[in-house]
């Protein structure tokens, strides 16, 4: 599993403001062309979709709220991104156009009944031979991969759980940890000061961070961890495995 932390990751696809929209087909292209592995959501319709979306629904990048989940794809499709030309991408349609060529890392948007999501998001991977991984912050979709999927690489999204009004965040992320037994570990950019890496690294766990956005962001990750999820920075890309 090498390559989970060979190449910086580029958060919701290299974009750029409004004129490259986040999680948009051009976002991906742009993180190919320069050699980075990408970052992207995916979210569920309701005629069972898999789109790539970050937000529950569609009120901060394209004006109208909507829920992703209340409406079929024929709607979404009215809608475009920041005002541009583009549309929210099928998670189908974005394997096509990397097709093996960077890693994916796909952030499964569940905070629902496990499951049958999880299914679908499998049913349009099953053809897919390129590197990818799945992970969540919720820990039953982690687990659920674990339990059914063991063969999936498999990464838990962690967070600085304070602003939930959760105190004890060590003893919170051990027991994650312990439950979902996952492959890597997505931290937040605000733990680092923390205990949590090095937790990390008695288990043995790539420690990839998230979302470094700036030059003195990046220059601290990288003494601290083997990988970061980057947006509005350059990071130093490896040799391209």
């Amino acid at each position: 599993m090498d390559w989970l932390i060979q190449r910086p990751i580029a958060h919701r696809g290299l974009h750029k403001g409004s004129y490259i929209p986040e999680n948009s087909y051009q976002a991906f292209q742009e993180a190919i062309l320069n050699n980075y592995a990408i970052e992207l959501d995916v979210r569920i319709t309701k005629d069972k979709k898999v789109v790539i979306f970050h937000d529950k629904n569609t009120l901060r990048m394209c004006g109208v709220k909507r829920r992703i989940d209340n409406q079929n794809y024929a709607d979404l499709e009215q809608f475009t991104l920041n005002n541009t030309q583009q549309k929210i991408p099928l998670l189908k349609e974005v394997l096509e156009l990397v097709d093996n060529q960077v890693p994916l890392f796909i952030e499964i948007k569940n905070y629902g009944q496990v499951g049958e999501f999880e299914k679908l998001v499998l049913e349009e991977l099953k053809s897919y031979s390129g590197k990818y991984a799945i992970c969540s912050f919720n820990v039953e979709v982690v687990k659920w991969f674990r339990q059914n999927h063991p063969e999936i690489i498999r990464g838990l999204v962690y967070c600085d759980l304070h602003k939930f009004g959760i105190n004890f965040f060590h003893l919170v992320f051990l027991y994650r940890l312990l439950l979902v037994r996952p492959d890597f570990i997505f931290l937040d950019y605000k733990l680092l000061d923390t205990f949590l890496p090095k937790m990390v690294r008695l288990f043995k766990k790539p420690l990839i961070c998230w979302t470094v956005n700036g030059k003195k962001k990046l220059a601290k990750a990288q003494t601290i961890v083997d990988c970061v999820i980057f947006e509005n920075v350059k990071p130093i890309k490896k040799d391209r495995t």
